[in-house]
């Protein structure tokens, strides 16, 4: 376990255990997340980092309005956390800028309704591209964290951001959760 948090993917000759060690660590750290919320019961090429087909069918290869320099690796998503209640967390991965699989994989929650991990997290404060200032396109995040490691932005719970649930009551149950726990003495 420390070591699918602590790497991105490691180095294996296996594309198959590449795809299961990436495929595992996000769900578990998804499901982790969720446990908290609630209580009820592409391409076709190999690339350079050993990714796959599943892999590559959520790169993201360029956003409008990106700046072609430096380069930003990244790759986004839905994580299933609740197949039963149609419940799945979007996600939002950016590669390190250099040597990614031998850097730390972080993972970023701004938490709690309403509170986007994607919009504030990613977009404002630590990932390597924002808003430009006349909102008309991104420019590259010179304090960007993932200079030093690989980024997992998680929209939680569902319904925050672009994650999202088939079961209304998820929503409701969430809501009371929340105002049970910030309004007891």
């Amino acid at each position: 376990m420390a070591t699918m948090a602590g790497r991105l993917v490691a180095r294996t000759s296996s594309s198959s255990a590449k795809r299961q060690r990436f495929s595992s660590a996000v769900l578990l750290l998804a499901l982790f997340q969720s446990s908290w919320c609630y209580d009820d019961a592409a391409a076709t090429t190999t690339v350079d980092y050993g990714y796959n087909n599943e892999h590559e069918a959520d790169r993201v290869a360029f956003l409008p309005g990106q700046p072609r320099s430096p380069p930003v690796s990244q790759f986004a998503g839905y994580v299933t956390v609740n197949e039963r209640n149609g419940r799945a967390l979007f996600y939002w991965f950016f590669e390190a800028q250099t040597s990614p699989a031998h850097k730390p994989l972080l993972l970023w929650l701004n938490g709690g309704p309403g509170c986007s991990s994607v919009g504030y997290g990613a977009a404002s404060e630590l990932g390597p591209l924002r808003v430009n200032r006349h909102g008309a396109g991104l420019e590259f995040n010179n304090f960007a964290w993932n200079k030093e490691a690989n980024l997992l932005f998680l929209e939680s719970p569902a319904g925050v951001g672009f994650s999202y649930t088939n079961t209304s009551s998820d929503l409701t149950k969430l809501d009371d959760a929340f105002l049970k726990m910030h309004t007891a003495s």
